[in-house]
């Protein structure tokens, strides 16, 4: 594929949106709002907050991550034109009814926020059916699902129980930790052989990692069926076990010996806020006081979500006339400004300047996503490649040595 188009593959418009939402949503509230912007109509502002960072930005992050993917899944070229046109005329109608919710009927606010997961599920069930990659349907209906979720939430929040919508949100993000685990667990270490190889170092085990994947995945369904249930005791508990399940994963992946290879890197530092962010949300509600529990959930949210959106997406901006995948500077600047961002905002429930240290997250978090586009403007710009997004499934212990020179 060597159109130059904007609309030539989906990571074009679906990562540059996704940046470009989450330097928008964070610098209007909490930042602009507080330099004197007026707010979102939509009150209490905190759940507009919370709902355009999971089911605008990492909504859309994660439908172009899927329609980049959806290629090698179904051995056919990637969408284009006006498939994605109306994907993103979707989302973006989504945004600005959200925005507005305070003076719309709730009917509207979810027909236009609900199209976006309805085409994309459509489109994703079409493709995998028509090439019977059944397989990856659980993609797809992990993505109406969001939608299905989305709704419930405006729903709750129209109605003005504050409680209820915070307490979806916990199960969204063990919803997104689920996703997470799913790809990463693979992905990472997959990435991490292919760059050994070319380091003539020796690959990974990755059988085992296979294992405690599975285990990882099946903690998280039943810790969110569990949530579900009322039993929260134990959903917790499940929460910290598939977090020690997924540390034991990392301690065989080598993470400090990728440090020579910022994308890669990155990548792992990213995922390392999935343990964290899981360990922080289950053991704080048997230890309530040691922490606030409404800050600990940015481990998730900054750290492990956004993280991982960053570090996946940035492969994009990071092929090379030579064919290997080189971190840009812009990009790495871009990932160290996010750990700075959530390093700050976990700080500042700890001190007294707390307010100071938010501000400075979010102009953090702003000034990350801004060199994140930098990095990304030539991939949207020169002839369209198809990134590598997804690690192979690990049959044996150790990876084909392919002609790829991908360097994770």
């Amino acid at each position: 594929m060597t159109s130059r188009s904007f609309w030539a593959a989906p990571y074009r418009p679906m990562f540059s949106g996704a940046a470009l939402w989450a330097l928008v949503c964070i610098g209007w509230w909490p930042l602009g709002v507080r330099l004197g912007l007026p707010a979102p109509a939509f009150e209490p502002t905190v759940l507009w907050h919370v709902h355009e960072l999971l089911f605008g930005f990492a909504a859309l992050a994660v439908g172009g991550y899927l329609l980049t993917a959806l290629p090698n899944w179904v051995a056919k070229p990637p969408e284009q034109g006006l498939i994605l046109k109306l994907l993103m005329g979707f989302w973006a109608l989504g945004r600005l009814t959200t925005a507005m919710a305070d003076r719309l009927p709730l009917s509207l606010i979810l027909i236009c926020n609900g199209l976006y997961f309805i085409a994309l599920f459509g489109l994703l069930i079409w493709r995998i059916a028509a090439a019977n990659a059944y397989v990856k349907t659980p993609f797809a209906f992990a993505m109406l699902a969001l939608g299905l979720v989305e709704a419930t939430y405006m729903a709750l929040a129209k109605s003005g129980d504050v409680a209820a919508c915070l307490s979806l949100v916990r199960a969204v993000l063990i919803g997104f930790a689920i996703l997470i685990a799913t790809i990463g667990v693979r992905a990472v270490p997959a990435f991490t052989n292919t760059w050994r190889q070319h380091q003539n170092l020796p690959v990974l085990d990755l059988p085992y990692n296979e294992r405690l994947r599975v285990i990882t995945i099946a903690l998280l369904a039943c810790g969110a069926l569990a949530l579900f249930l009322d039993a929260a005791d134990f959903a917790n508990a499940l929460l910290i076990l598939a977090a020690l399940s997924l540390l034991a994963a990392m301690s065989r992946w080598r993470s400090f010996s990728t440090g020579r290879n910022p994308l890669l890197f990155g990548l792992h530092a990213a995922f390392l806020w999935l343990p964290l962010g899981l360990l922080l949300m289950g053991s704080l509600w048997f230890y309530p006081a040691a922490y606030p529990t409404q800050d600990a959930l940015h481990a998730l949210t900054i750290g492990a979500i956004s993280g991982m959106i960053m570090a996946f997406t940035g492969r994009a901006a990071s092929h090379t006339s030579e064919g290997s995948l080189r971190a840009p500077r812009s990009l790495t600047c871009a990932m160290v400004l996010l750990w700075c961002a959530i390093a700050t905002r976990l700080t500042a429930p700890l001190t007294a300047h707390g307010q100071l240290l938010e501000n400075s997250a979010a102009l953090f978090w702003c000034v990350s996503w801004v060199c994140y586009l930098i990095a990304l403007r030539p991939a949207l710009l020169g002839p369209a490649v198809r990134p590598v997004l997804s690690g192979r499934s690990p049959k044996t212990r150790t990876m084909s040595t392919t002609k790829a020179k991908g360097t994770g």
